[in-house]
């Protein structure tokens, strides 16, 4: 959490957003590992779309010896550490609640925010605290939900999904921040959302099963 806040601080959110999506190359890996999950080809070949739009996103930072460098490596870091912890939720679903799971994942963020204080706060006034406050709320219920989705199902399926989140990202920076997506941005998300699709069956199964019940109530 502190290094992907760190990471909107100094990239634009969209870019922000697609340096997470290496999480998912890294949870199929650990997964593979840890878990003793064996994803089928079609997953690793969507997870490699999914890397190559990242580096695509990625690469004129690099090559322009750009200042958000810093954010890229930042990015970087959140994506692993996303993938440590999302391997370790299906584990914990084993035995753990998904209440549980999502509570003492918050207590101990709290524990460890509360650890900076040394560091230098400021106090928030009514307009940031609506926010933060939002903040918490939405990312809370985020997390039951994420934690729900990993008690029915593998964690190298459900990674690609977060794919999906790249057009949501674009579109709120778009137009809340006036952040207009670069041209290695409109290359990237088109192997991004490529790469969901192919590297996650359940999305193609759906949307057979949805054609086919059109088909059904037709006839």
């Amino acid at each position: 959490m502190f290094t992907s806040f760190a990471t909107l601080r100094l990239l634009p959110i969209a870019e922000a957003t697609m340096l997470s999506y290496l999480s998912p190359v890294m949870t199929v890996a650990l997964a593979a590992l840890l878990l003793s999950e064996r994803p089928g080809p079609r997953r690793w070949l969507g997870v490699a779309l999914g890397l190559l739009g990242a580096a695509v996103m990625t690469l004129p930072h690099f090559t322009n010896n750009s200042p958000a460098l810093l954010g890229v490596a930042l990015g970087i870091a959140t994506a692993a550490l996303t993938a440590g912890a999302l391997v370790q939720v299906r584990a914990l679903n084993k035995t753990e609640s998904p209440g549980a799971i999502a509570f003492y994942f918050a207590l101990a963020s709290s524990v460890a925010g509360l650890a900076t204080l040394p560091l230098g706060w400021s106090m928030p006034d009514a307009s940031v605290w609506i926010l933060l406050v939002l903040n918490g709320v939405f990312g809370g219920s985020a997390h039951i939900a994420m934690t729900l989705a990993f008690r029915y199902a593998e964690a190298s399926l459900l990674a690609p999904f977060e794919y999906l989140t790249i057009l949501w990202a674009a579109a709120i920076g778009a137009a809340i921040f006036a952040e207009i997506p670069g041209f290695s941005f409109m290359i990237a998300a088109p192997l991004v959302v490529a790469g969901a699709f192919l590297a996650s069956p359940g999305i193609l199964l759906g949307l057979r099963r949805g054609r086919l019940r059109r088909q059904d109530k037709r006839g």
